[in-house]
């Protein structure tokens, strides 16, 4: 999923995107592309509304292992450096679920889980796999590429309304996403 710039301006696309020689020239040419894996900061779009809890969730802190606690707390300095975390003071609380990655490091996740038992559902435009499989072979493209991008939920801004709900700790102090 990513912004593209096409015949008709810039649009969101989802899935598999047909690469060819311009779209990697385009792709260069995006500000803030980084080969940094910790570099994340917030992308330059509307505040995201996401709908209110109906109940307060606060779960205590899982407990993590000691090899997890120093990446972690790395990584969570690097987020408030980069303006993606503030420290906050709200009754939500979701724990920390640190997972081990492939190649051995580290990579933060929040367990929102209860959370998202009390939270309205959001119904937002997924598209139809089968129709984007069809629309790329109807392409007269020779290569194909899918991209992961690399910390791409902690990019999304968060309206100010929203952002009590999404706090977790973590060594005594409580963060929430911009």
């Amino acid at each position: 999923m990513g912004l593209l710039k096409d015949p008709k301006g810039l649009r969101w696309a989802f899935g598999i995107v047909a690469v060819v020689t311009e779209g990697i020239r385009q792709l260069n040419t995006l500000p803030g592309l980084s080969e940094n894996p910790s570099a994340v900061g917030l992308l330059k779009v509307q505040e995201q509304r996401v709908p209110i809890a109906t109940s307060i969730v606060h779960r205590r802190q899982y407990r993590t292992t000691r090899d997890a606690v120093i990446p972690i707390h790395k990584m969570i300095q690097e987020l408030e450096s980069q303006g993606v975390v503030s420290k906050t003071h709200s009754p939500f609380n979701s724990p920390i679920w640190p997972m081990r990655k492939s190649e051995g490091e580290c990579r933060l996740t929040v367990d929102y889980r209860a959370l998202n038992e009390v939270t309205p559902p959001l119904s937002a435009a997924v598209p139809d796999m089968l129709e984007l499989q069809y629309e790329l072979e109807s392409k007269a493209a020779k290569w194909y590429a899918t991209t992961d991008i690399a910390n791409a939920f902690f990019s999304i801004p968060l309206a100010a309304e929203c952002r009590p709900q999404f706090a977790f700790t973590w060594r005594g102090v409580q963060y929430t996403w911009n």
